[in-house]
């Protein structure tokens, strides 16, 4: 299946913040732009997006750029590369012959170079085919106002200068002018002069344009002009459209050539089906990045810096010059994010590139290793001023950070107290920063581990989420009032004999001052309105027993028939859903060394609750659980009536526990299936010790 509903593509970074949904058009029918990934090519999707523009890549498809013309106008297209990134230039003796200098040309080779082979060809990616050629030099002279004949397109060094050949006393402004897209629009390559010379005997031209001279307000003598190309290189670019046999292609131009003479001098691209294409991406100081592919798996390839024209990858020797580089040894690189440097993962290392503080070039420094332990091949994300990333072989989450001791940065293990929260193997992670820090980690068990993260408090703490399904994916955007984070996950669910898949989204933590947006339930609907015992509408749950909360009261349990349910008492706020089961249960209780070796025996405890309705515990999962009476469940009491939840203020004090025995290993275990909420801030543990 190639297509991908918007909202998938919405769940990958903050476009539409302010929507909390699924984006429809004016019809009110779902927006859905169709892609060239597969369905099993989308877990190996990374991505990087500026403004309203986003580059996706696999490492199977060319990139694409998809764009947010407006809030119901979208576009996916492959990004439209026309100047690179180019291999080094052929040193064989194989030719490559053009048929004609523009237009659609055929190429030939003496040597069999091009590859149809499905899955492997060369059909769509581009060619440098470099000749010497072109109009090295213009020269003229001006008296009155005019423009010169125009040099070809050219990649290199040039001079230029003016002469007055009346003598100082001439007037008028000259400009020197190029253009990168065929003459159809020309713009300043130096600034203008009125009434002085030029003297510019070392310039680069490194995007590939035509250059003129224009005269202008011209009033008195005249002036010599000298436009000298020093670098006559003609580097010609055309893009494969059909492999007729391995010697022969047929192409498009894309920068014009001078020549049908055969010649040696050309170079085959980086990227293609053939070769492979880039699977990481980034932008770093205004240049989109690249790194690896299946035939340069250590290759980063550095754009432009140019925020107008991220695609250009033509090398040059300024500093803002597009660039390749190559990593150490036989490890692929498996995503690259931008921080104050450009940190660059590997299965072996992590490490950064360039120098704190100052821009990437094309003579930074090289890539230097800060820490052995390799990436996994899913993007590493920023959790506060770490990055949090999945370590090689998926088990473990480390933290990228400066340590001051060792002046290096360094990537301690996270999971290390809790290794069986991530058994199996880590899929997908996403970081929600409001209200608290989370890192959630999608496993292949269909299982979500989470890690609440706050390292300025030492609060490193692993949790699970489970769902009656297994969860796929999960993402991270901003929330239209800027509270908390969304957190939406694509849930695998079994409705009704049938495997269907959904898009859910966590509802928030803080629900307000309206106790009955408490929402603690999975894959849920809510009613407002008159009060009433019938609903339809929740077909997406057909065949299921919901659990439900209406006006401040657990009702019993109902089974959806045909899309409807009834409950036992008529409300006008009704939460219904699936039901999920909360659970905790604290370590061994110990106060000092000594007391793990000793009995103990539970008298009292206190919990204490903040906005609560529900709650059960006991002495482990498998003792006898004590419901506490919120008297707010009409299934344990008929005549309920709605209750105030309990509040930080309030409480439980000296709670007697019946039926716990003596143990060495002590624990205290809660629990609630009840769709409402529990919010436990602390216990405080009575117990008494006995002699073994």
């Amino acid at each position: 299946m190639k297509k991908l509903i918007i909202i998938l593509i919405l769940m990958l970074s903050p476009f539409l913040y302010a929507v909390p949904g699924q984006i429809v058009d004016a019809c009110d029918v779902p927006i859905e732009v169709v892609t060239v990934f597969d369905e099993d090519e989308i877990s190996n999707l990374q991505w990087a997006q500026t403004d309203d523009l986003m580059y996706l890549v696999d490492g199977t498809d060319i990139p694409q750029i998809l764009t947010r013309t407006s809030h119901t106008v979208w576009s996916i297209a492959d990004v439209d590369f026309q100047t690179g990134p180019f291999q080094d230039e052929n040193v064989t003796d194989t030719t490559i012959t053009p048929s004609a200098t523009t237009g659609s040309i055929t190429l030939t080779a003496s040597d069999p170079i091009f590859s149809d082979t499905s899955g492997a060809t060369h059909i769509g990616s581009i060619w440098q085919i470099n000749q010497v050629g072109g109009n090295p030099s213009v020269t003229g002279t001006f008296s009155a106002n005019g423009v010169s004949i125009a040099t070809k397109k050219f990649v290199g060094g040039y001079s230029f200068t003016t002469t007055s050949s009346t003598g100082p006393n001439w007037a008028g402004t000259i400009s020197l002018q190029k253009s990168t897209n065929d003459g159809i629009s020309w713009r300043n390559a130096l600034a203008p002069l009125t009434d002085t010379d030029f003297d510019n005997p070392a310039e680069i031209e490194e995007d590939g344009a035509a250059y003129r001279v224009v005269a202008s307000n011209f009033s008195a003598g005249s002036i010599e002009f000298n436009l000298t190309v020093t670098d006559d290189t003609n580097r010609g670019v055309v893009r494969i459209t059909a492999v007729s046999d391995p010697c022969t292609a047929t192409g498009t131009v894309l920068n014009d050539l001078v020549s049908t003479a055969a010649t040696t001098t050309w170079r085959e691209p980086y990227w293609s089906d053939f070769d492979g294409w880039p699977k990481t991406v980034a932008f770093h100081q205004q240049r989109l990045v690249f790194g690896g592919s299946d035939s340069f798996p250590q290759a980063i390839w550095f754009g432009k810096q140019d925020p107008d024209d991220y695609a250009n990858f033509l090398e040059g020797t300024l500093d803002t010059s597009a660039f390749t580089v190559f990593l150490q040894g036989q490890n692929p690189i498996r995503w690259l994010l931008s921080q104050d440097y450009l940190i660059v993962a590997s299965s072996d290392t992590v490490g950064i590139w360039g120098e704190r503080g100052k821009a990437v070039t094309p003579t930074s420094p090289s890539y230097q290793d800060q820490t052995r332990h390799g990436a996994e091949a899913i993007q590493g994300v920023l959790g506060g001023d770490s990055v949090l990333y999945v370590e090689r072989g998926a088990r473990k989450i480390r933290e990228f950070s400066f340590n001051l001791q060792v002046d290096k940065y360094l990537s301690p293990d996270l999971s290390i107290l809790s290794p069986e929260i991530t058994d199996g193997v880590i899929k997908e992670v996403a970081f929600q920063l409001r209200p608290e820090p989370i890192l959630w980690c999608v496993m292949d068990d269909g299982n979500i581990a989470t890690l609440t993260y706050q390292r300025d408090q030492s609060v490193v703490a692993w949790t699970k989420q489970t769902t009656d399904g297994n969860f796929e994916s999960v993402a991270v955007i901003p929330s239209p009032t800027g509270i908390e984070d969304q957190v939406w996950v694509s849930v695998l669910r079994e409705i009704d004999a049938c495997d269907v898949r959904y898009i859910e989204m966590f509802q928030p933590r803080d629900w307000g001052s309206d106790d009955n947006d408490a929402w603690f339930v999975d894959s849920g609907l809510t009613y407002t309105g008159s009060a009433t015992d019938t609903f339809t509408g929740a077909d997406h749950l057909e065949g299921e027993t919901l659990s439900i909360y209406a006006d401040l009261l657990i009702e019993s349990p109902e089974v959806v028939v045909s899309g409807g349910f009834t409950i036992d008492n008529a409300a006008a706020r009704v939460l219904v859903g699936m039901v999920y089961t909360s659970k905790l249960e604290t370590l061994p209780l110990v106060v000092d060394a000594q007391d793990r070796a000793k009995n103990k025996k539970l008298r009292f405890i206190d919990f204490d609750l903040y906005k609560t309705g529900t709650l059960e515990y006991g002495n482990g999962a498998n003792s006898t659980l004590t419901v506490v009476n919120f008297k707010n469940s009409l299934i344990n009491d008929p005549c309920a009536v709605a209750q105030s939840l309990y509040t930080s203020v309030v409480s439980f004090k000296h709670v007697m526990f019946t039926g716990f025995g003596s143990m060495k290993k002590q624990t205290i275990y809660v629990e609630t299936s009840d769709p409402m909420p529990l919010t436990l801030r602390s216990i405080t543990a009575d117990y008494k010790f006995y002699d073994n």
